[in-house]
């Protein structure tokens, strides 16, 4: 019996998907994001844009922060979409069209 009160427990304490997607240091996320972005139309292009950019700029891979900057508005932008792009493609992802 304790023994199932005990893998209950555990079951209980496991990360959702959402605290996963907001500490994603690797930048996986971003990566994700960055691909919706090249498929998905108008505003929401747009908005995993700026998702892919918010991410990416907490990202412990160094390539994916350093094509992210600050915009004019002081959020992140991505603002070397190729090196961001290879970035990502190191880590596995695909954006061929």
């Amino acid at each position: 019996m304790l023994m199932v009160l005990g893998l209950a427990l555990t079951a209980c304490s496991t990360a959702n998907p959402d605290d996963l997607r907001k500490s994603d240091p690797e930048g996986h996320t971003a990566c994700m994001h960055y691909g919706g972005s090249l498929t998905a139309p108008g505003d929401m292009g747009k908005t995993n844009l700026k998702k892919a950019a918010q991410s990416g700029s907490k990202a412990s891979t160094k390539a994916i922060r350093a094509a992210v900057a600050t915009g004019a508005d002081g959020q992140p932008e991505i603002s070397d979409s190729q090196a961001f792009a290879k970035a990502c493609e190191s880590q596995g992802f695909d954006f061929k069209k």
